[in-house]
Order: C-alpha cells, then sequence, then structure tokens
C-alpha cells in the first residue's frame, strides 16, 4: 500500500512538472518567433553551445552603435530594415559580416567558440542556402533561450569601451576581410535568397 501511495505521488509530481516546463519547451522551440514582418527583415543570432554559456557576443555597426549582446544558449530575434548591412562581431576576435537583406524573411547567424592548441576561439557561420549550416538549423535552436532585441538593454547604445579600441576591432576586421580571398568573403556574406519565408521556418 505505501509503495503504490508512493508511486501515485511520483507521478503526480512528475505529471505537476511536466505541465509547467511544456510552455517554456515550446517557447524554445517554437519558429514563429522568428517570423519576419512584411516590411522588416530578421536577423536572429544563434549561440548554442553549453560550452559557451558564460562566453558573450557584441554585434555592432559602423557606427559603433550595440545591435545585440547574446550570451549562453540563446537565439535573438533581432528586426532590421531591409536593404545592405555592415555588421561586426566580437567574441575573442571582431569578424565581419556583408549582408543584403530581403523584406519578410529571417536570416540566421550562428555565433560560437572552438578550441585553439592552449585556447578558444571565436567563429561565426552564416546560414546560406544550400550549405551545411542551412541543413543544421534546426539542430541548433532547439533548446535555444528565445530572445528578442527589443529586452536587450544594450539595442541602440554606444558601444562601452573606449572609441579607439573599438575603431581598432573595424580596421581589424576590414584587414581579414580585404585580405581573403573570395571564397573566404562568400563565406562572410548573406544574400536576399538566404532568407527563410514564413512557410520555411515553419517546416524547420
Amino acid at each position: 500500500m505505501m509503495k503504490s501511495k508512493t508511486a501515485r505521488w511520483a507521478m503526480l509530481v512528475s505529471a505537476v512538472l511536466a505541465a509547467s516546463l511544456a510552455p517554456l519547451l515550446a517557447a524554445a522551440d517554437n519558429r514563429l518567433d522568428f517570423i519576419a514582418p512584411e516590411d522588416l527583415a530578421v536577423i536572429v543570432f544563434v549561440q548554442n553551445l553549453r560550452e559557451d554559456r558564460g562566453m558573450d557576443f557584441t554585434v555592432f555597426d559602423l557606427n559603433k552603435r550595440c545591435i545585440a549582446e547574446v550570451g549562453g544558449r540563446q537565439a535573438e530575434v533581432v528586426p532590421v530594415k531591409p536593404g545592405k548591412h555592415t555588421l561586426y562581431i566580437t567574441g575573442y576576435k571582431t569578424h565581419r559580416v556583408d549582408a543584403s537583406l530581403a523584406a519578410g524573411r529571417t536570416y540566421f547567424v550562428r555565433v560560437y567558440t572552438v578550441d585553439k592548441i592552449s585556447t578558444r576561439a571565436s567563429a561565426v557561420t552564416l546560414v546560406q542556402r544550400d550549405s551545411d549550416a542551412y541543413k543544421e538549423l534546426g539542430t541548433w535552436l532547439n533548446g535555444a533561450r528565445v530572445t528578442h532585441v527589443s529586452d536587450d538593454s544594450c539595442s541602440g547604445e554606444p558601444l562601452k569601451e573606449r572609441t579607439n579600441r573599438t575603431q581598432r576591432r573595424i580596421d581589424q576586421a576590414n584587414a581579414d576581410w580585404k585580405e581573403g580571398d573570395d571564397a573566404q568573403r562568400a563565406d562572410r556574406m548573406l544574400i536576399q535568397l538566404d532568407g527563410l519565408t514564413r512557410s520555411e521556418l515553419k517546416a524547420l
């Protein structure tokens, strides 16, 4: 009898926990959060590695204003105007990304770190159509906490570091861009067709 009551109690507790966690899990995996408005494009910055949970990446523009800060296992949704953009993403290193974005489409950029001989290095992967990253996108999004740039205190603010340090980051990223070959630059470019449509997002 005691064992039966204990089993029923355990099942009840499990059911309550599952019910309370269900909305959180649904929110994390809800692709509808990523759908772009008809008059805007959306960029989603995805950081999905457990090893990076203590790492923050800062995204900023040519005007040295912060666009987003991404940390932990996070997918941050950032609406932007359609058209051409040059962005810089800083982790251990600063990476330049050039984008030509279409209204009503959603673009994904993965930020993460990789092991080096004695340290870790920051890396950026753009989700380009027909690439390996495109095929892996659904996996990267699973378990990521969805956030919106409207809740990001850094958005639109000047970077909180010395202006000359930010300029050095920009200069180095631009130098790396120019020194790269055409294939390397192509890996750092998003074109309009790389964006996912509403129906494609729902199918992820």
